[in-house]
């Protein structure tokens, strides 16, 4: 389906025909990428097109918003949805985060799951990340343009730290602002990773609350999580990195 981004309802039918239905097995992922035709995968491209990214590095929400053609979104997924016979979990990353308050009054009865991560571990990740994709090449969620442009200067280290303190202070304020929303959800990582079920039954009841209906099959086990830092070294210059580059984003420390 991720093939035709530019016509999703296409893409959406011809998976409905191709691809048997089963039940997802494997978590698997090499840093969110998925190997097989029928495991999860982001569907960038639609999100990028549609919410009006033509370059990571300038990319500026508020002057983007208007121009955003909200209606036909809305057509596209609900689109899908009725192909599908069902939801549909989405990951627009930064992007839901940015459009937050259009999103919400565009999908009046989807649920708005935050995922949260500890920073250290976050930062930890892109910095393997960018290292085995190579130093100079961006990895993960891009800051809008002022912010973006204000890091190129910096070394590897503290641009990760800033992106991670950036994005942590986003949702912090987005979360506040919205607070009590019976769309918005706030998970843990380590939470969905050892506690899956209930972390799924709060996800339902969420559905349940804003008119929907969700089931799902338990899972058996626990899902493995990375729990490596790094050298103790390692964390120590993180942790100090992060510290400082909180100073600039307080709701980060929140």
């Amino acid at each position: 389906m991720a093939r035709f981004w530019e016509t999703p309802l296409v893409g959406a039918k011809l998976s409905s025909l191709s691809i048997t239905k089963k039940r997802l097995r494997s978590f698997d992922s090499f840093y969110g990428r998925t190997a097989d035709i029928d495991q999860p995968h982001e569907f960038s491209k639609f999100w990028h097109k549609c919410l009006k990214v033509e370059d990571f590095r300038g990319y500026e929400p508020e002057k983007v918003s208007s121009r955003i053609d909200w209606r036909m979104l809305q057509s596209k997924i609900l689109g899908i949805n009725a192909i599908f016979n069902g939801g549909l979990v989405c990951k627009p990353m930064e992007f839901a985060g940015f459009h937050l308050n259009s999103l919400l009054q565009t999908f009046n009865r989807a649920v708005f799951v935050y995922l949260e991560r500890d920073a250290l571990e976050v930062t930890s990740s892109i910095l393997r990340a960018r290292k085995e994709a190579g130093e100079e090449k961006w990895w993960g969620s891009y800051p809008p343009a002022q912010f973006y442009e204000s890091l190129r200067g910096e070394n590897l280290l503290n641009q990760v730290a800033h992106q991670v303190c950036y994005f942590k202070a986003m949702y912090e304020g987005k979360f506040s602002e919205s607070s009590g929303h019976s769309q918005l959800l706030r998970l843990h990582y380590r939470e969905l990773c050892d506690s899956p079920n209930e972390a799924l039954a709060k996800i339902k009841d969420a559905v349940r609350k804003n008119g929907g209906e969700l089931t799902f099959e338990p899972l058996p086990a626990p899902l493995a999580k990375s729990g490596f830092l790094g050298s103790s070294e390692e964390v120590l210059q993180m942790k100090q990195a992060l510290k400082e580059a909180s100073r600039a984003y307080p709701q980060s420390m929140a």
